[in-house]
């Protein structure tokens, strides 16, 4: 584990952990979503999935008013709307493994923040680009927030689908990486072929729970993705003797890919083979960086993001 709290999944040995696959972020009629819960739930279910928050907004769908598979877990939890005092638009936050609904459109967002926290809950921010946050000014005066959701597929519908530069700037505004999620955000039903079944989170767990996979989250112990797979990332020195410059090497293995950005702290690197594709890539990342995520960019576009990886304590 790193010293910010993250934990890489690709350092954990596979021996009694399995990767998980899941949506944190849907509606159904007890909000603005098209099909009632139980028809979400069964699309995702249909669709080889291994998890699903229904997170309507403002009240929780309760997960004991649907049913599902033994081994299919259902995280409760809600999508949370809280003013905001601080000039920008309506705060949404995407609240995971709580029980007690709140009255979020009335409520300061720190309070928000504290009483899911309070309840033992998790709470993100969703969707910084399509609701047109600044970092500095809407997000940087709260604390509590878990992460950010660098991707959602209905935003893309609105073509404000992606959110790593928020996920940068808030980073670099608090001086340490956080996790990412990626989520469908699903409001419309299955057969509309709109925004389901698009974006989702990899976990690395050791049981099948949502406590379990809301933690390894929060971890960083996850990649998300649009599309490709991340099989494994391994970084290592590759120090130059006696420059006095640090440098890390870094091979990542995934599923076919034409592109790999290593995006950094400051600036970043990119490897390609001359408009090949390929399932492995070794290659130096920017020296001297702090940390560094990686984008695995598919054939067709879609796109795999890891969390941010601490450099300082790479060993040869």
């Amino acid at each position: 584990m790193a010293s910010n709290g993250l934990t890489s999944p690709f350092d954990i040995e596979d021996q009694g952990y399995f990767w998980l696959k899941g949506n944190l972020h849907s509606h159904t009629t007890n909000s603005d979503g098209r099909p009632p819960p139980q028809e979400r739930v069964d699309g995702y279910v249909n669709q080889g999935y291994d998890f699903l928050c229904l997170s309507d907004h403002y009240d929780i769908t309760r997960i004991d008013s649907v049913s599902a598979p033994d081994d299919f877990v259902l995280v409760q939890g809600a999508e949370l709307h809280p003013e905001n005092p601080f000039g920008g638009q309506t705060h949404h936050f995407l609240a995971f493994n709580i029980d007690e609904d709140m009255d979020s459109k009335r409520m300061p967002p720190q309070h928000v923040i504290d009483e899911v926290r309070r309840q033992g809950g998790s709470i993100w921010l969703a969707h910084p680009h399509w609701s047109a946050v600044n970092i500095l000014r809407d997000t940087l005066p709260l604390n509590g927030l878990a992460g950010v959701e660098v991707f959602n597929t209905t935003c893309r519908c609105a073509g404000r689908g992606e959110s790593s530069v928020h996920w940068d700037d808030w980073m670099d505004l608090l001086g340490r990486p956080i996790p990412a999620l990626a989520n469908d955000d699903s409001h419309a039903l299955e057969s509309q072929e709109r925004d389901t079944y698009q974006g989702w989170n990899m976990v690395k767990v050791r049981e099948r729970s949502a406590k379990a996979i809301i933690d390894a989250l929060e971890r960083g112990c996850a990649y998300v993705s649009t599309g490709p797979e991340i099989h494994d990332i391994q970084l290592r020195r590759v120090d130059e003797p006696g420059d006095g410059v640090q440098i890390v090497e870094a091979t990542v293995s995934c599923s076919e890919a034409r592109r790999v950005h290593a995006v950094c702290d400051s600036t970043g690197t990119e490897y390609q083979e001359k408009g090949g594709t390929f399932e492995q890539a070794t290659f130096r990342l920017r020296a001297n960086s702090r940390w560094a995520r990686f984008e695995i960019i598919a054939p067709d576009g879609e796109k795999a993001w890891s969390n941010p990886l601490e450099l300082a304590d790479v060993s040869r």
